[in-house]
Formats: C-alpha cells, structure tokens, sequence
C-alpha cells in the first residue's frame, strides 16, 4: 500500500514538472511565432534607435536601454537598504518584534503596483521635479527609485532568511574569539550567507525586469536613448512601458505586432537567463557544503 501511495506521489510530481515545462516551451514557442514576421522582414534594424512605425521602423534599443537602467538604479537602491534591514531584524531585534517588522515590510509586497504608480505621480515625480528643477519629474530616476520600494521585500525576506539559516555556533564561536557584533556579521555571517543574498538580488532582479504599470506611470514613456547616455533625470522607456501602452492599440497580426511581442521575448529571455543562472549557483553552493 505504502509502495503504491509512494508511487502515485513520484507520478504526480512527475506530471506537475512536465505540465511546467511544457507551459514554458509553449510560451517560448508562441512569442516566437509571432515575432517571426519582425524578425523576417526587419531583421537588425529591429535592434537600431528609431520607434517610428509609420515608416515600418521599429528600434527596441531605446527600450532595452531604459529597461536595464531603471533595474540598475533600483538595484543600487534597494540593496544595501534591504540587506542592512535584514541584518537588523535578524541579529538585532528581538524575537518579540521581529515577526512584527517582518510582516509589515512584507506588507509592501502585497500593495498593488496601480497604488505605487499613483503614489509615483503624486509625490515622487513632483519631488524630483522641485528638486532638480526639470520640467516633468517623470524620468528613468523616478522609475527606479518606485522600482526600487517595490522589489525591497523581496531583499529583505530572502536575505533576514539566509541569516536565520545559519547555526548558532557560528555566531557563538566568532564571539568566542572576542569579535564584536559587527565583526561577527562581517567575517563569519555574511560569507556564509553571500550565496542566497545573490540569490536573493537575482530574484528581485526579475522581478524589477517585469514590473508594468508602475514604472509606465512615472517614466515618461518617450522612445529615445537620453542625453548625455547616463543621464537619469531624462525620460525614457522601458520594454514593459512600452508593451503596456502600445500593445492594445495595434492589429493582431501586423509588424508593429509582431515587434512588440519581440521585445516580451526578448524580456523573458532575461528573466529566464536570470533563473538559469541563479539555480546554477545554488546547485554549485549545494556541491560546496558537501
């Protein structure tokens, strides 16, 4: 009877993986197919500067470019915030209130992305407005800065968990050596923890590459590269910006179409690098602890 429950459960996780995988490929599939009249007809200049489809002209560098600016900026932000919060509530508070923290930064996960792109507007594109004295405070900052609240939770939990993972002895032998709070964190924890807090970075990375409506609202949605290149206070756009504006407004079927289904395949094939790549680095921290 054991044998046979046993079995049972091996085949239904077996199927469960298949399902997914197959869920995947059909995915990949489909956005491939219908990206294939862009790539057959545009060819490179799919990859050029200029979004002007009267022309039949579709450059998605623009948006490349804006999308891994807006992640690059978040990340600068919310990493060492996320990690130094998780160093606190994990070393430092006590167990009494530490749940508590932790439920309420984990409550920003749960708030809609609509609400933070409201909020975008109405305080954080107005501030960097007065403060730098633009004409629109919509810009590839404001994005990142909303971008970067957005996907600290993520930090925060995964990293304040990597801390919680680590035996007791450890902390206990550091101290034992007359090593000071900080020194402890420094030489002994964060070593030991450095591989789920680069996963942890990894996985609020994807989720910084997906975010729509939040960034569509503040970033100013203007189809070129800014000046000079690194000039964050210019408006700009990003792959999901511009899927989120545009995608509703053309034919099925037509090459203006068929581009912007380009550029979701061209974003899912990040997040899936960065899913590959964060599994093969656990499965090599795996093989390093045994």
């Amino acid at each position: 009877m054991l044998k046979s429950t046993h079995k049972i459960g091996q085949l239904y996780v077996m199927c469960s993986t298949l399902i997914c995988l197959f869920i995947i490929l059909l995915i990949l599939g489909v956005m491939a197919y219908n990206s294939f009249d862009a790539i057959s007809s545009i060819k490179w200049r799919l990859f050029s500067l200029t979004w002007f489809p009267v022309k039949n002209e579709f450059g998605i560098l623009s948006m490349v470019f804006g999308t891994i600016m807006v992640t690059l900026i978040a990340l600068i932000l919310a990493v060492p915030i996320g990690v130094m919060t998780a160093i606190y509530t994990s070393e430092f508070v006590s167990k009494k209130y530490r749940m508590f923290l932790k439920s309420l930064l984990e409550l920003l996960a749960g708030i809609p992305s609509i609400i933070y792109g409201l909020i975008g507007i109405a305080f954080f594109s107005t501030w960097i407005q007065y403060w730098f004295n633009l004409q629109s405070g919509r810009t590839l900052l404001t994005a990142g800065i909303l971008l970067a609240i957005m996907i600290l939770p993520t930090i925060v939990t995964l990293v304040d968990d990597a801390f919680q993972s680590i035996p007791n002895r450890y902390r206990e032998s550091a101290k034992g050596l007359g090593l000071y709070d900080f020194e402890v964190i420094k030489a002994s924890l964060l070593p030991i923890a450095k591989h789920d807090i680069i996963g942890a970075i990894l996985l609020a990375t994807g989720r910084a590459l997906g975010e729509t409506m939040a960034v569509m609202l503040v970033i100013g949605s203007i189809d070129k590269l800014p000046t000079p290149i690194l000039n964050v206070l210019m408006p700009g756009q990003t792959i999901t910006s511009k899927l989120g504006r545009e995608v509703s407004e053309t034919a099925i079927g037509s090459t203006h179409f068929s581009a912007l289904i380009f550029m979701g395949l061209i974003l899912l094939l990040m997040v899936i690098g960065l899913t590959v790549f964060t599994q093969l680095r656990y499965k090599s921290k795996i093989r390093l602890y045994e």
